[in-house]
């Protein structure tokens, strides 16, 4: 399900029940609050990150811009820290704008919790990462989980020991390691009860096990095949060199000796398969460990078997997925898997088949994506998004037969439809980077890059336009080059004046296209022209190229993509022409599709041009609501309009009609108002299902409706009422430029206003008898 806002500390939630650790909560609360970066450190299986969530959501209430979890476990290289940072807590790809300065712009001004689980594999990156961003805001808090600190100054480390041993009178109330170890052993045989019979077994398997989660969870789930005194003499076997010492390398002993127990425990297949299933990432379907993990010993129908009995044993873990069963391995049994799979000489060999798997996958997706099974493919390919980035960074790591070309091609319908552009354009340029020879696969990467950077308006993209060309005209591909065409005349579009022949180029596209029965580029050309005819006063024009675009997508009744676009190009047609009933139906009943889909930018548009409807019908509040919450909408993706000018333009004359009808400070309260809703609030509203409400003043301090303002922010907004460039703001009040843009920004974000023109009708200027009144005096 795609998240709409920032991740609140309930995307995160706990599989099993939560026992004990009062004093390790307590302790991170406590800590928050005196320092800034909050380190939970311990052996792996502790319970790091267990504290760590169950933290995140009690401390959800001290933290009101949010709290938000990012787990880094199935994070490989730390180039995609950033990304992966960004995308937990909601933000945007923009191509102009690198994640790091998207975050630290986000979190500048905001009292949050970012809680960053596993970080010992990326320790030197998180230090730079934590730096930055902590040197560049105020409020941000830290909760990190790590094998080892991170040794930043001010770094609080809190080490998450084990549970204590149980004395021999304790009970199950008044330890936390037996109330682990009962509940557990419930969990795997409900006729078990703690008596006084089995006490001392069970008091003296927790010692045995030093209190470590994980172990004990891991003996518990013994109960199914043994009883409890032979699981004990099993313990006292293999612990027989552990009696007696309690350091920290000792208990990690304990640990790691504890899962060579249950190692030992597996069938020689069942410890095949689990090694095999340790190149996968973030987790994995029955489907892809039956084809990676078969082989040799195991055929097909055998991993069904044995993956069942790995999931008895709590060696894998079952969770819900998109339309199935999803399993993982906790981080450390796939990291004993690995090792095992290492010294046996075969790693390669199973990333490679895990490659492969999810290569299939990639290209049978990007076959199908705009297709009627476009919304099941979305969760599909989003639930594997760990596992494709380690497919992709082995066929970069290690190139043949363009499998990281046919990769990024492959996922086209994954960068698009969750707006992962940036990363998208990165990993195209890694794979054409491995794969320099001039091929159709490397052709249509380029394509890619630049469809997607001009998504994103990045004009750098041009140069990847010529390179999609040559490689089109060096291959003499009929296919490529009507691909390339259709990127060229979409540069054409965005940036040349030539209106007249850019429109003869996509006539020419078209032709080729269909030629080549390249069904998505057709389709975007025609989502392309319409909202171009329908900005510039062609309205007729933009709902004929909607109807022979829907024409195009006959044969597809479910794919919604391109429906939606088409559709919100008519409901801007239908404004344009002044058709503003019709134009308001379609609007709101295109958007629980759009809802539906989690697409940001189809819905950002949509309540844009319902607020155009609005105004034009004289129901200016209405109208101001909407106008707020798609400008929300509009940050997340990170553009406004899909950078086309005369929609500017319209959007800001629609400002100044509902500012002067309702005035500078109704108007700014009813905006901000919007900017605040939830988006199923906004929907709601927008498709007239309930009504607006902004009754309440704007916040004040001292009579001003710039209450949420500092007292510097509140100097530069009276600079911006007196009509100063930022520039200018900056020489005035002898600070860089670049502050002067934050501050504005700041203030913008603050206000819920999207304009200097707004900023300055909030400010209180004296009026010319306020000004004679304090000169007489």
């Amino acid at each position: 399900m795609t998240q709409w806002k920032w991740a609140r500390a309930g995307s995160r939630n706990e599989t099993t029940g939560f026992i004990g650790r009062a004093a390790e909560l307590e302790a991170v609360r406590r800590a928050v609050t005196e320092a800034r970066v909050v380190t939970l450190t311990g052996l792996g299986g502790v319970g790091k990150t267990r504290v760590a969530v169950r933290a995140a959501h009690q401390l959800a209430v001290d933290f009101p811009d949010g709290v938000s979890v990012a787990e880094l476990s199935g994070l490989r290289d730390a180039e995609f820290l950033p990304n992966t940072v960004a995308s937990a807590v909601g933000l945007p790809e923009i191509a102009s704008t690198e994640p790091m300065d998207q975050l630290i712009d986000h979190f500048s001004d905001k009292h949050a919790l970012l809680v960053l689980d596993t970080c010992e594999h990326l320790v030197e990156a998180m230090a730079m990462f934590v730096d930055i961003l902590l040197s560049h805001s105020s409020g941000l808090v830290f909760l990190l989980t790590s094998r080892q600190p991170v040794a930043l100054p001010g770094e609080f480390v809190l080490p998450i020991r084990p549970m204590p041993s149980p004395e021999a009178d304790a009970d199950e109330q008044d330890n936390d390691a037996l109330a682990l170890f009962v509940a557990r052993a419930r969990a795997a045989l409900p006729s078990f009860s703690f008596t006084e019979e089995n006490r001392s077994e069970v008091i003296a398997l927790c010692r045995r096990l030093d209190g470590i989660p994980l172990a004990i969870e891991l003996a518990a789930v013994r109960l199914r095949t043994m009883p409890l005194e032979q699981i004990l003499g099993r313990l006292d076997d293999r612990f027989r060199l552990l009696a007696g010492v309690r350091t920290a390398q000792a208990r990690h002993h304990t640990l790691r000796t504890t899962i060579e127990w249950s190692h030992s425990l597996c069938s020689e297949a069942e410890r095949e398969l689990w090694a095999r299933l340790s190149v996968f990432a973030g987790g994995f379907t029955l489907a892809a460990a039956e084809e990676v993990g078969s082989g040799g010993e195991l055929v097909g129908r055998d991993v069904l078997d044995f993956l069942g009995a790995l999931v008895d044993k709590s060696v894998v873990q079952r969770v819900e997925g998109v339309v199935e069963y999803r399993y993982r391995l906790l981080d450390t049994i796939r990291e004993f898997g690995a090792e095992q799979l290492e010294q046996s000489g075969r790693t390669q060999e199973y990333a490679r088949r895990h490659q492969d798997f999810f290569l299939r996958m990639a290209e049978r997706a990007g076959g199908e994506w705009l297709g009627d099974q476009q919304v099941e493919w979305g969760g599909r390919l989003a639930a594997d998004f760990d596992n494709f980035r380690v497919a992709m960074d082995f066929a970069v790591a290690h190139p043949a037969d363009e499998a990281a070309l046919r990769l990024v091609n492959g996922l086209w319908g994954l960068w698009l439809g969750r707006s992962r552009l940036t990363e998208a354009r990165r990993w195209i340029e890694k794979a054409l980077a491995a794969e320099p020879e001039p091929t159709v696969e490397h052709g249509v990467a380029l394509y890619y890059g630049s469809y997607f950077g001009l998504l994103q308006a990045d004009r750098a993209t041009r140069e990847t336009v010529r390179r999609c060309r040559a490689v089109a005209e060096s291959l003499d591909d009929d296919f490529l080059r009507a691909r390339a065409l259709y990127v060229e005349t979409y540069e054409m579009l965005m940036w040349s004046r030539d209106v007249e022949r850019t429109m003869a180029s996509y006539e020419e596209s078209r032709r080729q296209l269909r030629a080549s029965g390249d069904l998505f580029p057709l389709v975007a050309g025609y989502i392309n022209t319409a909202v171009f005819h329908a900005a510039h006063g062609s309205p007729t024009q933009a709902l004929r190229d909607a109807e022979e675009c829907l024409r195009e997508l006959e044969h597809l009744p479910r794919e919604r993509w391109a429906r939606n676009y088409m559709t919100i190009t008519q409901v801007l047609a239908l404004w344009a022409d002044g058709k503003l009933a019709e134009s308001r139906d379609l609007g709101r009943g295109v958007l629980p599709s759009a809802l539906d889909q989690g697409e940001t930018m189809s819905l950002a548009a949509t309540v844009e041009f319902l607020s155009w409807v609005a105004c034009a019908e004289q129901d200016h509040e209405h109208a101001a609501t909407l106008l707020g919450g798609s400008t929300a909408l509009w940050r997340q993706v990170g553009t406004t309009l899909w950078g086309v000018r005369a929609l500017s333009n319209l959007h800001t004359e629609t400002e100044n009609t509902l500012m002067l009808s309702l005035g500078a400070e109704r108007f700014t309260q009813v905006y901000a108002h919007g900017t605040k809703l939830e988006v199923s609030e906004l929907i709601d509203i927008a498709c007239g299902h309930r009504q607006h409400t902004a009754s309440s003043p704007p916040d004040e301090v001292n009579g001003s409706a710039l209450g949420p303002l500092t007292p510097r922010e509140r100097e530069v907004a009276d600079l911006i009422a007196e009509g100063l460039t930022n520039r200018q703001i900056a020489e005035r009040l002898v600070i860089s430029k670049r502050t002067a843009d934050t501050h504005v920004e700041h203030i913008l974000t603050k206000l819920g206003v999207a304009s200097r023109v707004q900023v300055a009708g909030l400010v209180d200027r004296p009026k010319p008898a306020e000004d004679r009144a304090a000169l007489d005096a």
